[in-house]
């Protein structure tokens, strides 16, 4: 464990991996007076970079912190680090959003608040694409059938001008979305700076996986690339009843995914198209609800100005 360059990650009190980007991992730890702490970490160059706590983390250490993260693709040293503030009042769709000054080292707010609509986003999950951040909200069946927001959908917020818009999912992904057993995500589409770069929606409902690319970003036009049950992916690898526990689209075309105790992969691009490849056991507990995927990619890339060797190095080599 000691030569783990991860070792930090595994020695600080309660930390957490929150996301990753071209090599870098965003992370939250809590300190011993229970305050919460976010650091900038690249584990191959056995580096961090400690982010200022801001006041409503220090006063409320419980809340989800509801952030997203973009190491940029053009500068060695640029990276986007993005808070999305719940509204005070609970009835409002307004979320406050503040960024991460790399140059002055403090927290600044943007000047337009980020509309998310009638359903609540999935912070959790986010794609940066055409200068905004993506969100999908979630399926729940709460709203009117008369409501805009009735079926789930996508909302992007475009950092250089502040703007809030909706992307609509395809109409065969919107039916049967309000079945408990419905789930949805999406992921970055394609390799870096390709033409073919877009988003990815993926579907699991009833244990069939279905997979749309949205190919036309202004008219929200999608093209469906799959659709299969997950035990004719699967044959007879496994045995009935077979559950996914989890999923995400890696490296711009793989569908990685999870079952009681295996992860596969499964190939949506031209070259590995159908490919199934069995990766390894993933070692949860079968009671466990969820595997949750953080993609990662060893780099040299910088975690920027004031950046640090990682604490507990010393004593750990």
């Amino acid at each position: 464990m000691k030569n783990d360059p991860c070792f930090f990650l595994h020695s600080n009190t309660c930390p957490r991996i929150m996301t990753s980007s071209n090599g870098l991992i965003l992370g939250r730890s809590t300190k011993c007076n229970s305050e919460i702490e976010l650091f900038i970490s690249n584990p191959a160059t056995k580096s961090w970079l400690p982010i200022p706590t801001l006041n409503c983390l220090k006063e409320n250490p419980d809340f989800d912190i509801n952030i997203a993260f973009e190491c940029n693709q053009d500068s060695e040293l640029g990276f986007m680090l993005c808070l999305f503030e719940v509204p005070d009042e609970w009835s409002s769709s307004c979320y406050g959003l503040k960024f991460y000054s790399q140059k002055e080292g403090i927290w600044k707010r943007f000047e337009k608040s980020f509309f998310i609509g009638d359903r609540p986003m999935r912070f959790d999950m986010h794609v940066f694409y055409n200068k905004a951040f993506h969100f999908i909200s979630n399926c729940f069946p709460f709203l009117s059938k008369k409501s805009l927001y009735f079926r789930p959908y996508i909302m992007s917020y475009n950092i250089e001008d502040g703007g809030s818009r909706m992307i609509r999912l395809p109409k065969e992904a919107r039916r049967g979305s309000h079945d408990s057993s419905c789930e949805m995500g999406i992921y970055k589409w394609g390799k870096a700076r390709n033409s073919d770069e877009s988003i990815c929606l993926v579907r699991l409902r009833k244990c069939v996986f279905s997979v749309w690319i949205l190919i036309d970003y202004e008219a929200s036009k999608w093209r469906k690339v799959l659709k299969i049950r997950v035990k004719a992916i699967l044959g007879m690898k496994e045995e009935e009843p077979i559950i996914v526990r989890g999923f995400i689209v890696m490296n711009g075309d793989y569908l990685v995914f999870a079952t009681k105790k295996k992860v596969y992969s499964y190939g949506l691009g031209y070259e590995n198209y159908m490919k199934l490849q069995e990766i390894c056991d993933h070692k949860f507990d079968d009671d466990a609800d969820k595997v949750c995927f953080t993609s990662y990619s060893d780099t040299l890339r910088l975690c920027g100005n004031g950046a640090t060797t990682l604490p507990l190095m010393q004593q750990a080599y």
